[in-house]
């Protein structure tokens, strides 16, 4: 339950832009404030059933984009890349700089081709 909602929330970071101010601002108090349905419902002068539905279809639309777009998927790869380049780097060995240098190379020619 806890990695879902991790997840949903991860894909708002990555997709919330493309929301409506009203969808983005039902996600944001639902996973981000924690607000209940019916204290959503009340702060919007709407129903339970009406905040649940737009939960729902948000959710729903947010996989949808991931599965087409991929958009978070690459940014864990390139976070994960960056990260290990990192490490390699800063731990002054000649030859774990070149291999972090290395990945840093192999990230940016993959970027270039997009």
């Amino acid at each position: 339950m806890l990695e879902e909602r991790m997840r949903i929330i991860h894909l708002l970071d990555v997709y919330g832009p493309l929301l409506t101010e009203h969808q983005r601002k039902i996600m944001e108090d639902y996973y981000l404030e924690d607000l209940s349905l019916g204290e959503i419902a009340e702060n919007g002068g709407t129903s339970r059933q009406a905040v649940h539905d737009v939960i729902k279809r948000v959710v729903r639309s947010l996989e949808t984009y991931e599965e087409k777009l991929h958009l978070m998927e690459r940014l864990r790869y390139i976070s994960k890349m960056t990260a290990g380049a990192i490490e390699n780097i800063s731990t002054g060995n000649t030859v774990r700089i070149e291999y972090g240098l290395n990945l840093l190379r192999k990230l940016q020619s993959e970027l270039e081709k997009e």
